[in-house]
């Protein structure tokens, strides 16, 4: 009764029918309304894996294509007769890119039958529009606490929005800290295991990360200024120095157990770190393991997912609650926090343009406009999957960046330049911090370095990822809870800001890396030189 529109046929896999398979399911995606950069993700996906069958079995195959949509999400199962063979075993470079943001196929075999399962990512309507809806009608409703009788806004407070709202921040909480854990150590092996492009990826890769770090801290430093924070007295007798070396070791767990029960972020990661730097060094020794790991992380990743399909629920309740708890005090100075989002953004950006154009001899006006279009539909999307093809056919057609970088350096750059996330994490962290008067010190501030670079990498790639590890951040820094929905707020009007930022950073990320590494194709830069 859930299956709808369920296609099955027979396709020999040869050379021919691999390149059948994918059109067939290109273009019944189509059909499904699927977007174009979801599909371009399906299909890097999928394309690889009946290639591995055929020239498993030396193209002497049949396989059966069968299509469909259940709970409104396109599926696609491949199955084929013959021996065990799992050919997702020895994942590839795509692959472990892709399975990082939600595409993950799934081999099954039973009774001399081998299936492979994908899942598109398909949503409709875009999640984004049910959190605007929420935060909009909690506003409109909240405005009526002058006419509703304060007996029945305290029966509602009491017995509906506060019981959802901390439902729903129990069932995050259980499950966030398993996610956050296996997604780190999923992170650090698939890195490494990309062997065929080990130079690329430890390039892109270690250059990426510390740009994070390093952007994260100077947004910390820009944004310092314009806040006050609480002057209350933090009950401790160690001196600055002892609070860093108090600070650095807290970081050590007593146990493996503990830090989950308390929910000490800090201790997670680095037991995910040493963990995850461990089966590097042990590498091929343990491959069952580390997919056991890859799919442990889709596993939380996929519950998060299904639990953020409650956050706009979660948004209107706790909105609400503060609206007439507080009024509209919490959102008078909601303007600055976004103000200075857009000044370190557009700070970056510049930075990082001016310096690719003077390296490249290229007229900046000339380079805005190759790059606009792509840096505009991810302002007006927020979202880094939907700018995904355009991207690539930039980086390919205008720049000159080789294929082969491309195509593994823009999902790593995709999932990597997190320094922009470590902005919005940090405007949303100072403000919540200044709204609540929090007693700050110089380890509070090392402490929300390292967590705002350390969450903007580790954040899931599901709607609702960035308050996920919003929270996190604010119980860990001492921020009130309550007003995690504001926050949620902010996170959401950043978010486009920050796409765009990121869109148009991968542009000139690359193009380095494409020099660097010599795969820069200079005639096409030549080219825009001489349209300038």
């Amino acid at each position: 009764m859930f299956e709808l529109k369920r296609d099955e046929e027979r396709i020999v896999l040869d050379r021919s029918g691999v390149d059948t398979i994918s059109d067939k399911i290109v273009e019944k995606l189509k059909k499904y309304g699927v977007g174009k950069q979801d599909i371009i993700r399906v299909r890097l996906t999928i394309e690889e894996q009946p290639l591995k069958v055929s020239e498993h079995y030396k193209e002497k195959t049949t396989v059966t294509l069968r299509m469909g949509k259940r709970f409104a999400t396109p599926y696609v199962y491949i199955s084929y007769e013959g021996e065990k063979f799992d050919p997702t075993s020895q994942e590839d470079e795509i692959e472990i890119l892709f399975s990082n943001l939600g595409m993950t196929p799934q081999w099954s075999y039973r009774h001399n039958l081998n299936t492979l399962y994908f899942k598109s990512p398909y949503q409709t309507p875009k999640s984004e529009v049910y959190l605007i809806t929420a935060v909009i009608a909690a506003i409109l409703i909240g405005l009526l606490r002058g006419i509703i009788p304060a007996e029945a806004i305290n029966a509602v407070s009491d017995y509906a929005l506060t019981p959802v709202s901390d439902a729903f921040m129990n069932v995050l909480g259980a499950f966030v800290r398993f996610m956050i854990f296996f997604s780190v150590i999923s992170g650090i092996c698939s890195i490494e295991s990309i062997s065929d492009f080990s130079k690329i990826g430890k390039h892109v890769t270690s250059r990426m990360i510390l740009r994070t770090f390093v952007g994260t801290g100077l947004s910390l430093i820009i944004s310092l200024p314009f806040h006050q924070f609480g002057t209350g007295e933090i009950k401790e007798n160690t001196s600055q120095i002892g609070k860093i070396i108090e600070l650095v070791f807290s970081v050590f767990p007593k146990d493996l157990i503990t830090p989950f029960i308390e929910g000490n972020t800090l201790q997670i990661i680095f037991l995910a770190v040493m963990i995850g730097s461990v089966m590097l060094v042990l590498g091929e020794k343990i491959v069952a393991v580390r997919k056991l790991i890859n799919d442990l992380s889709a596993l939380f990743s996929d519950i998060i997912s299904i639990i953020c399909k409650l956050l706009p629920l979660y948004i209107f309740t706790s909105l609400l609650l503060l609206i007439w708890k507080n009024g509209g005090e919490l959102f008078i100075q909601l303007w600055k926090p976004i103000v200075i989002c857009i000044i370190i953004c557009c700070l970056y950006l510049t930075v990082k343009i001016i310096y690719v154009c003077v390296r490249f001899k290229i007229s900046p006006v000339l380079f805005l406009s190759t790059i606009k279009s792509t840096v505009l539909l991810g302002l007006v999307t927020a979202s880094s999957s939907a700018t995904l093809n355009d991207v690539l056919m930039t980086n390919e057609n205008k720049l000159g960046i080789s294929p082969k970088l491309n195509r593994i350096g823009v999902p790593f750059a995709n999932l990597l330049i997190r320094s922009v996330a470590g902005v919005s994490l940090v405007v949303i962290v100072y403000y919540m911090a200044e709204y609540y008067s929090v007693p700050v010190n110089i380890g509070w501030f090392i402490t929300a370095w390292l967590m705002c670079s350390v969450l903007s990498i580790a954040a899931p790639p599901v709607s609702g990822g960035m308050l996920v590890v919003t929270s996190m951040l604010m119980m860990q820094l001492g921020i009130p809870v309550d007003g995690l929905a504001v926050a949620g707020l902010l996170g959401i009007i950043t978010d486009f800001i920050c796409t765009a930022t990121i869109t148009g950073l991968m542009h000139c990320e690359l193009l380095i890396d494409a020099d660097n590494l010599k795969m820069l194709d200079k005639s096409k830069l030549a080219s825009l030189r001489k349209k300038g």
